[in-house]
């Protein structure tokens, strides 16, 4: 991969933060196979730590990618929420509280935007292949075994994951371009 792949990135700051992180991934990666003497553990933990730097340039570029598209992701938000008398009850569901409420559709705004849905957006918008995003979701899953209260079991990371994650990685960043919006 070139330097010059990222170019499409023009936040200078978010392009230099991939970068590093992506060096940071080939020295994890060397350094982890250069290692025969240290356990299955380390290996392991090594390789679930580049899966998540991996998830995280990814997701880091479909935002990017994201936040130049018009179109938006969105969310349906109950405001002036108000329940009927206990009276009014609904014929499938006697038990719970029938209320009136204003609905409105809300732009949902970067911080609440998870990979889940950036590749389900970018998917709808065919920008994405039904492949690509399975295994953009796939990684995603073995990221968040970093969170320590996901199940691991089933969940092993090895070298074959790390070079399937890379590949993905690169393949991300060559068509990145492609996704733009027709004013790039």
């Amino acid at each position: 991969m070139n330097e010059d792949e990222l170019d499409f990135i023009t936040d200078n700051t978010l392009r230099k933060t991939i970068e590093d992180s992506i060096e940071y991934v080939y020295v994890l990666t060397e350094e982890s196979k250069k290692k025969e003497d240290r356990s299955a553990l380390y290996k392991e933990e090594t390789y679930r730590v580049i899966i998540l730097y991996i998830a995280s340039i990814i997701e880091a570029i479909l935002l990017y990618l994201y936040k130049r598209q018009s179109d938006k992701i969105t969310y349906t938000d109950y405001k002036f929420i108000n329940p009927l008398h206990e009276d009014y009850q609904h014929a499938s569901d006697r038990e719970s509280p029938v209320i009136i409420a204003v609905q409105k559709t809300v732009e949902k705004v970067e911080h609440q935007i998870g990979m889940f849905e950036l590749v389900s957006f970018f998917k709808e918008k065919k920008f994405m292949k039904e492949e690509t995003a399975e295994e953009i979701l796939k990684i995603n899953n073995l990221r968040n075994t970093l969170h320590l209260n996901k199940p691991r079991e089933g969940n092993a990371c090895d070298i074959t994951q790390v070079e399937a994650s890379l590949k993905l990685l690169v393949y991300t960043i060559r068509r990145a371009p492609k996704s733009m919006p027709r004013s790039y």
